[in-house]
């Protein structure tokens, strides 16, 4: 994903509908740093404690713009899933590469 593109989340009303669309480009650190633990939280299965930790990353992620049950009542499973893996994957491609490091002049 290219720095700056926003990572969105849409939220549904009961008839499916658009209530509201939401988007960030900018990924605080903290942010990334949480999001790589839950995405790492997310290949082994989620109980509900992690279901939890991803509804607040998710709601504090967009600036508290919904609620937790707005959240749960509202997303998509799979853009929730999307969110966290695009907040876990931005991070990841700033990071220099463990194997590779840049050498000063290269």
């Amino acid at each position: 994903m290219p720095l700056g593109t926003p990572i969105q989340l849409i939220l549904y009303d009961d008839n499916d509908d658009v209530k509201g669309t939401f988007s960030r480009a900018r990924v605080p650190v903290s942010f990334a740093e949480r999001a790589i633990e839950m995405s790492g939280s997310l290949k082994d299965g989620m109980g509900m404690d992690q279901m939890q930790s991803l509804y607040a990353l998710v709601v504090d992620f967009f600036g508290n713009q919904f609620t937790v049950e707005e959240l749960r009542s509202g997303a998509d499973l799979g853009e929730l899933i999307t969110v966290i893996k695009a907040i876990a994957t931005r991070a990841v491609e700033l990071m220099p590469s463990q194997g590779n490091p840049t050498k000063p002049g290269n």
